[in-house]
Formats: structure tokens, sequence, C-alpha cells
């Protein structure tokens, strides 16, 4: 009988051996994965039922992290102000009505939300419910201004973005008021190769903004085109190329006047109201409250900022819980709620900035703390393995994952990272980072390694 069961106990370890071995031996795989070995890679993985680890290679090394940055704004937000907590933009006039006539102003307060008008969330509309409290409030003519309080402040690019992404629509400026996802459409046509492409019209104008165009089209299919100015320039200069014989091509820029760009919306929709507005000096007091718009909760906010990462919205959610600090008060965030961040230098709540460092296991350490405290809150906000494309090459020809896998992407020049949960075939949840920095190997063996390696924690 002892002897039984000691060849029951001897093969029970070696079955645990093998098991456990699995990852490690994916992991050496990875590692050797031609274009990885130079490479400098930070992973983690920890069981989320108590925290042991699984898997750790150079887990305490803070490495470049992209949008996975994501990740800490959208949960210290949910916990600091709850799922359903909303933005509020009031919008006053001053002065006094009589007979129609407004002598004042239409002053709308800015207050840091990122959703009017955001492609995001079509029913958060602005100027349209303004025309209509305009409307109702039986004003016919304006004799004063309209204009947007404290627009202008906080207009400092994040630390260390490059210089060529600040114009670009995905480097779109979070300001104290946001309008249209700060973001524009500038329509091209092109011709046969090497020929100048034809900058057609810029939606919504932009006033006050010169746009020199300098592109031209191109064999190559893809987007190659480039605008550079900035938040303080009255000047665009677009350079590239773009895909040739194309009678549309749309290229996204940042607007970083958007306080402007709405006044001139709002002003223009009156006229077609037959609502004049005759800038000039009106009264300056009483303010009395015309619109009040709230956004969405914040949890749809969250929702959208992992699942598109929308670097807008998650400037937006650092700003909310940390103010103008956001270096520093996000690492003392993290050690305040038991997850040391020794090493981690965060420049912004995006992950854009190349400056940002962050050790893997920082991260899996925050996503058990998101699994723990706000569960399916915070989880839905990530990408669905086999069901959104962000994750697709991760998953390309491993079925298994579909649904088991929930993360959010990151990625840069030289730099791909995920980081979120598995569950694995007996139903244990895991929390994972992968962090890969200046790789040289294509974007699709990079990914294949992963999945290889992912394959084996189920």
């Amino acid at each position: 009988m002892d002897m039984k069961r000691g060849i029951l106990v001897g093969f029970w370890c070696l079955f645990c051996w093998v098991v456990q071995g699995q990852p490690e031996t994916a992991l050496q795989h990875l590692l050797d994965t031609e274009g990885l070995r130079h490479a400098a890679i930070g992973i983690s993985v920890k069981r989320i039922s108590d925290g042991r680890e699984v898997v750790a290679y150079s887990s305490e090394t803070a490495l470049t992290p992209a949008s996975v940055t994501k990740l800490l704004p959208t949960v210290w937000a949910l916990q600091e102000k709850g799922a359903n907590y909303r933005f509020s933009t009031s919008v006053y006039y001053t002065g006094t009505i009589d007979e129609g006539i407004l002598s004042g102003d239409i002053v709308l307060q800015a207050s840091g939300d990122p959703c009017p008008d955001s492609r995001y969330f079509p029913t958060c509309r602005l100027v349209r419910p303004l025309v209509e409290a305009i409307e109702k409030a039986n004003i016919h003519r304006i004799v004063g201004n309209i204009w947007v309080e404290g627009a202008l402040d906080g207009t400092d690019i994040p630390g260390s973005w490059p210089w060529e992404d600040v114009s670009n629509y995905y480097a779109a400026l979070y300001l104290p008021f946001n309008y249209r996802d700060n973001t524009c459409i500038l329509e091209f046509t092109t011709g046969r190769a090497g020929t100048p492409a034809l900058l057609k019209s810029v939606i919504p104008v932009l006033p006050d903004i010169r746009i020199i165009s300098e592109v031209k089209s191109d064999l190559r299919p893809a987007d190659r085109a480039w605008i550079f100015g900035g938040p303080y320039s009255s000047q665009w200069i677009v350079k590239g190329t773009l895909p040739q014989n194309r009678a549309s091509f749309q290229v996204k820029g940042a607007i970083h006047r958007p306080a402007a760009v709405f006044v001139h919306e709002l002003t223009e929709e009156l006229a077609k109201k037959g609502i004049e507005v005759k800038n000039g000096a009106g009264e300056a007091s009483p303010r009395t409250t015309l619109f009040t718009l709230a956004s969405p909760p914040l949890k749809e906010i969250v929702f959208h900022t992992n699942k598109a990462s929308v670097n807008l919205f998650a400037e937006a959610l650092g700003a909310l819980v940390a103010g103008e600090n956001w270096s520093e008060e996000s690492v003392n965030w993290l050690a305040k709620n038991g997850i040391p961040a020794d090493g981690a230098i965060l420049k912004d709540a995006c992950g854009l900035s190349p400056a940002d460092a962050v050790p893997a296991r920082v991260f899996t350490d925050l996503l058990i703390h998101a699994y723990r405290t706000l569960g399916e809150t915070f989880v839905r906000s990530l990408p669905v393995g086999g069901v959104d494309g962000g994750l697709a090459g991760y998953c390309l020809q491993v079925p298994e994952l579909k649904n088991n896998l929930r993360a959010k992407t990151g990625s840069m020049g030289g730099v791909r990272a995920l980081a979120g949960y598995l569950t694995t075939r007996t139903g244990e949840s895991l929390a994972f980072a992968i962090l890969i920095n200046h790789y040289t190997c294509t974007t699709s063996q990079l990914q294949q390694a992963v999945r290889n390696f992912l394959k084996t924690l189920l």
C-alpha cells in the first residue's frame, strides 16, 4: 500500500513539474524569438486568487508601456469618483433680455468634460440643445459676445510628447474645454504618384488657422501624411504622402483651440435661426443659467478609454483625479493602495510619452487590485480576445484565447505591450503584463511569440 501511494505521489509530482514547467519553457521560447533576443522584456503573471506569482521575467525592470499606461487613470478614476460620476458643463447668459434682445454675453464655463460632441457619445451634444435653449429664452438678438470661460487654462503639452505627434489626432491635447474630440478632418484628393495632393476641405472650420499642404500622391497605399503646427501656432504645414488616385482621402488632425471652433459653430447655427450676434460690450451681470450639459457616466468614459485607447479621455481622467501633478500623484496613489511603484516614471496618463517607464509587476498588482475592488465595472472596459480587433494579432490561430483573454494593448515605435486578464481551462483568473521594448522582428512575429506564451498559461 505504501509503495502504491509512493508511486502515485511520484506521478503527481511529475505531473505538477510538467504543468508548472510549461510556462517557463514557453517563456524561454519567447525570449529566443529572432528579433527579441536583444530586446528589453518584462513579464509578470500572477494568480488573482492569492496574488502568487506564476511567471516572472525582469518584472521589476521599468519599461515603456505605451497605451497600457491607461490602466492606471481608468482604475484610479473609477475608484476615486465612482462609476456614475458625471462632468457638468454650464452655459449662462449675462445681463438682461428685453423684447428679444440680450444685452449681455453667452458664457460657457469650462469644466474639463472631454465628451461634448464626441464621436463616442452621439447623444452628448452641445450646440444644438444650446441653440434650442437660446430660442426658448426668447432671445432673437445678442448684443454681446459668445465666449468660453477658462478655455485657455492648462494648454501645456504633456512632458516629452514627440513634436511630430502633437498636431495629429491621437495627440489631441486635453484642455479645460474640449469639443469634437479635439479632432478635425482634412480631406484630400490625390492624382498620380508624384503630383501634389489637393486639400479640399477642413471639417470643422478652424478659425484663424492657415494650412499649407506639401502632401504628394504616392504609390504606397498607406497614410504617410503628418501635420506640424502646435497649440501656439496660427499656421499648419502638412507634409508626407497619401495613396495615389483617390477622390477622397481623410487625414485627422488635432484641434488646439476647440473653444474658437465651438464659438464659430454656435454663431453659425444661431444665424441659421435668424439670431444675430452683434459682438460688443454687453452687461456683465447678473448671470442666469441657460443650459447645463451632463457627460455620460464615468464608467462609459472608462469603457471607451480602454476599448478604443482614446488618449484624450485618459488625460481627462488623469486630470480629474490628480490635477496638474500627475507624475507625482500617480506614483503616490499606487503606493497608498499597496502597489509599490519604485522605479516607475509616469509623464502622462495616456502612455503617448516615450519617457514613461513602468515595471510589469506594477501592472499585474494594479490589475489584481482593480479586479478585487471594481470587478466587472472595470473588466468590461478591456478589449476581448476573438471579439475586439485590437487583440486579433495576439489571438490568431489560438481559438482557446477567445473570450478568455481581456487585455489592453500598447504600441509605439519599437514598443509592444499587453496587460490584462486570462481565464484558464480550470476557470482560474490570472493577471498578466508583457512589456517589450526595442524589438527588431516583425510585429506579427512578436505577436506569435506572445500568443504561444499565453496559450501555455490556459
